[in-house]
């Protein structure tokens, strides 16, 4: 079954976000500085967001500088293989 998560991935970006600033963030912090409720940030992060405001998806993302797709992840429900990269050939 194919499906978004969320799970963990608050933590990921917080982690992120320490290591480009050289500031801690909590996630009660991040709530505040983003305008959305606490407990929005506490269940996107848990993975039992039963939906997700979209604009304040867009102000986390606006204070973690990422991208939607940063923070919503699809699981297409098949095992994730790796995508093999490929470097153009010169010459």
């Amino acid at each position: 079954m194919s499906q978004f998560t969320t799970k963990g991935r608050i933590t990921i970006l917080l982690g992120k976000y320490q290591l480009t600033t050289g500031q801690r963030l909590s996630p009660r912090r991040l709530a505040q500085l983003a305008d959305v409720p606490k407990d929005f940030v506490y269940r996107l992060d848990s993975g039992t967001a039963r939906y997700v405001d979209l604009q304040a998806l867009a102000r986390l993302c606006r204070v973690l500088d990422c991208r939607v797709e940063d923070i919503l992840v699809w699981h297409n429900g098949q095992a994730e293989t790796p995508t093999p990269h490929y470097e153009a050939e010169t010459g």
